[in-house]
């Protein structure tokens, strides 16, 4: 299970691909909003709970791959391509939906105020959380981590092995905050990077232990998946202050990369890893459009004669709906997608984010 550190890994590849479209179904399952679906259909519940916080994958892909590539990290190179990339969409983006969807709101604010609630600083304070658009939070946080760098590289040439373990304990004390505040999130996500780090610095070590205790680790996974799901329907379960989703999401994590791996060591040419690599390739101006997509088509939805079906008390019909929005979310944020990199050519990264 060796590495080339210059060598693409194709595991690595197919989780972001994966990350993503689980992270367009996570948000298409939330178009459906009867405050009943999770209490009565099991289905509904299951899927919300297991789609739920796959943004964990990337931040453990983009901690995996910074470990992997501190052999050519350059301070001011790094610097520049995360500006590039990262965050100029984010204001691209953020830019479009100051205009589109809060132009009312911002309209009928004074321009500048030092007294009251002003255009500018709604503005800022939208661009600091991260709440233009729901998938946005994400952004200051990971821009605080990519900052990180140097004293990040200072961290990937000591061993990481106690402090990821370290890590992923604190990630069940240290539950997941208020998606507007984006410090906190960063003492939930921060250490979810540095445990990719150390997956990727300890990968040969842990694929190991994962061979030899599979059954083990397998039911560990399905353990952290069963508590959060029971005491959705018992009273008392007893580990309701502990939160399990993000260790979840780190044991799948590392599971997928033992099953995966197979696929490091030989040419990949098959209809699936193909659909998934470019799933992958394209993910972050996917991550940027997607939510702007299901809220167009829901706004569709309730306008036409089958709007009812948003408020629908029915698990299974709440999950093939979630279903269809999915594969039209990804269709029609692909197809716009590649229509801007078409128009803008290399400067498309500067509006939605770089392809691979």
């Amino acid at each position: 299970m060796t590495s080339v550190k210059a060598q693409k890994i194709h595991s690595i590849h197919v989780l972001r691909g994966l990350a993503i479209i689980m992270i367009v179904f996570s948000h298409s399952l939330g178009v459906f909003k009867n405050s009943g679906l999770i209490a009565n259909s099991y289905l509904f519940s299951f899927l919300n709970l297991f789609a739920f916080n796959f943004t964990t994958f990337f931040v453990l892909i983009a901690g995996f791959l910074f470990q992997h590539l501190t052999y050519k990290f350059d301070t001011k190179t790094y610097y520049l391509s995360k500006f590039k990339t990262v965050v100029c969409p984010y204001i691209s983006v953020s830019i479009f939906c100051f205009f589109f969807f809060h132009y009312q709101y911002l309209s009928g604010l004074p321009f500048y105020s030092s007294t009251e609630t002003s255009m500018v600083s709604a503005i800022v304070k939208m661009m600091l959380t991260g709440t233009a658009l729901l998938p946005l939070w994400f952004m200051p946080m990971i821009i605080i981590i990519y900052l990180m760098g140097p004293r990040l590289y200072s961290w990937s040439k000591k061993s990481l092995i106690i402090a990821g373990l370290i890590c992923m304990f604190w990630v069940v004390m240290f539950t997941k905050p208020d998606f507007t505040k984006p410090l906190l999130n960063l003492l939930h996500y921060g250490p979810v990077y540095l445990t990719g780090m150390m997956i990727k610095q300890n990968y040969e070590k842990i694929m190991k232990a994962v061979k030899d205790n599979l059954i083990l680790v397998m039911f560990f996974f399905c353990l952290c998946l069963f508590i959060p799901y029971a005491y959705r329907y018992v009273s008392y379960f007893g580990v309701e202050n502990l939160y399990y989703d993000t260790l979840q999401k780190i044991v799948l994590f590392i599971l997928a990369l033992y099953f995966l791996d197979s696929i490091n060591h030989k040419t990949n040419e098959g209809k699936v890893y193909k659909f998934f690599s470019y799933m992958a390739n394209i993910s972050f101006p996917v991550y940027f459009i997607h939510e702007i997509v299901i809220l167009l088509l829901e706004q569709q939805v309730i306008a036409s004669p089958f709007g009812d079906i948003i408020k629908t008390g029915n698990g299974e019909l709440a999950a093939l709906g979630a279903i269809s929005f999915l594969i039209s979310t990804l269709l029609i944020s692909v197809l716009i997608a590649n229509l801007i990199k078409f128009i803008f050519k290399d400067k498309a990264k500067f509006l939605i984010g770089g392809s691979r």
